[in-house]
């Protein structure tokens, strides 16, 4: 989107600002976009409440610290190795089932 923009900028002063804006603006675009199960009072005061705010990147390495800890507080196994896991034992369960049936058939 920001290259249908037509935006001037006299010098590397203007692109600097023009950058930092928009970094920003994706910046409150993503905590907005976030969970609602996410702590907001917690992602204020670890993104928002930092004197400068964080690049993109830092603040979407915040947000994943921040999901580890609640899931470890919470006892909560991460989607990804759950999800695993579930494709995992069902791989397994198929090759018991055709090791039972080449044992039947022979």
């Amino acid at each position: 989107m920001d290259h249908y923009q037509c935006i001037q900028m006299k010098d590397s002063e203007d692109a600097a600002i023009l950058k930092r804006f928009v970094e920003k603006e994706r910046i409150f675009e993503f905590l907005a976009g976030l969970n609602l199960e996410f702590d907001q009072v917690q992602v204020q005061v670890r993104v928002l409440g930092k004197e400068d705010l964080p690049s993109l990147n830092e603040t979407i390495s915040i947000i994943g610290a921040e999901e580890g800890r609640r899931g470890v507080m919470m006892n909560e196994t991460p989607m990804v190795e759950s999800s695993a896991m579930l494709s995992n034992a069902g791989n397994m369960k198929n090759v018991v089932a055709e090791n039972q049936l080449n044992a039947a058939n022979k």
